[in-house]
């Protein structure tokens, strides 16, 4: 073999590596089926520190970012962010494969919704990646085939795909926040004061946590309960409570105002400041705990032996919860809001007509 037809080889060689390094940084050419869809992203994905999210005009979705405690929604006033959704969302583009190729005409692309989001027609969502000293394409995610596959493209690229997951990524930036406000079950709670701006005073109460039912004080004579249990749903009105939408408590309330404060038997004080106005309910919330209130006692050590979990601390609890709720309210979903406050007549038969 002759030196030229050597240097020609090595140079084709070189040129043959450049091309497969630059394939793997997800370079110029297409995918083809089997490879990744973001061929850097399943190293990259400690180093993520902005995800950006964009729809139809380029209109952004939501603005991610990564603090050195957690992730924050920038565009709502840099709430926690569900960090989770978001790990999920990140992991399933991580591990996104091409099944096959589809078009690359862009006069095509509407029909798997992958057009560019510039477009204010565009179906799909474009999700652009800043990692550190990483180089990651931004991808649009088109529509979905069934409920395990989606088309998609990389951002600049003629070439569309199907590919083997469907990432979850919300339309919305309500939607990527850390969703749960406060969870506080019904069999803790003591006591529930409600008092409407008009003076309307509600107050439920157990006399212990084995009761079913909460009483309900001050039923006016002559009146009665709808049913035996009918002020349960107000001391289960904290359970798992979800936000619809949030914004610092800095911003104007309008509509009437309801206090609430919830009691639990283990001294945690809860007090809820609410404002309904054109059937949006938003809320406000401060957690404190009862200096008189008998200390929880320990829970009995599990039967394998294994440590007892610790025994209540309402002081601690309501320090976490302040540290989250603090400064912000809450738009909750209308049936909440109204189950939270209701009024005496809420809770009663009709008046029997003469």
């Amino acid at each position: 073999m002759s030196r030229r037809t050597v240097a020609v080889l090595a140079a084709a060689l070189v040129v043959l590596l450049a091309l497969v390094i630059l394939g793997q940084r997800g370079g110029t050419g297409p995918a083809t089926a089997g490879t990744a869809l973001v061929p850097d992203l399943e190293t990259a994905l400690a180093d993520v520190e902005r995800v950006t999210i964009a729809k139809a005009n380029g209109e952004t979705v939501a603005t991610l970012e990564k603090r050195p405690d957690n992730w924050v929604v920038s565009d709502k006033h840099d709430y926690i962010a569900n960090a989770a959704k978001l790990r999920q969302a990140l992991t399933a583009l991580a591990e996104a494969h091409v099944l096959e190729q589809k078009t690359s005409n862009p006069t095509l692309y509407s029909r798997l919704g992958v057009e560019d989001v510039t477009s204010p027609d565009a179906a799909g969502l474009s999700v652009a990646l800043v990692a550190a000293g990483r180089d990651l394409p931004t991808i649009i995610l088109g529509n979905a085939e069934g409920a395990k596959y989606r088309y998609a493209r990389r951002a600049g690229e003629a070439q569309s795909y199907l590919i083997d997951r469907n990432p979850d990524v919300p339309r919305a930036a309500a939607q990527w926040v850390d969703s749960l406000i406060v969870d506080v079950r019904g069999e803790r709670v003591r006591a529930v004061t409600i008092t409407h701006a008009g003076g309307d005073v509600v107050r439920l109460s157990k006399d212990s946590q084995e009761l079913a039912n909460f009483d309900v004080a001050d039923v006016p004579r002559g009146r009665e309960l709808s049913y035996l249990g009918v002020a349960n749903v107000v001391g289960n009105a904290l359970r798992e409570l979800n936000l619809e939408d949030v914004e610092p408590a800095t911003q104007a309330a309008t509509g009437e105002r309801t206090e609430v404060e919830l009691r639990t038997f283990d001294g945690l004080i809860l007090k809820v400041v609410g404002t309904k106005s054109d059937d949006e309910g938003w809320i406000t919330l401060e957690a404190s705990a009862d200096p008189a209130a008998q200390p929880a006692a320990a829970p009995a050590a599990p039967a394998d032996g294994a440590a007892a979990p610790p025994a209540a601390d309402p002081a601690a609890e309501a320090a976490r919860i302040n540290a989250k709720v603090s400064g912000w309210r809450y738009k909750i979903a209308s049936f909440q809001y109204d189950q939270l406050t209701r009024r005496m007549a809420d809770l009663l038969k009709p008046p029997s007509t003469p």
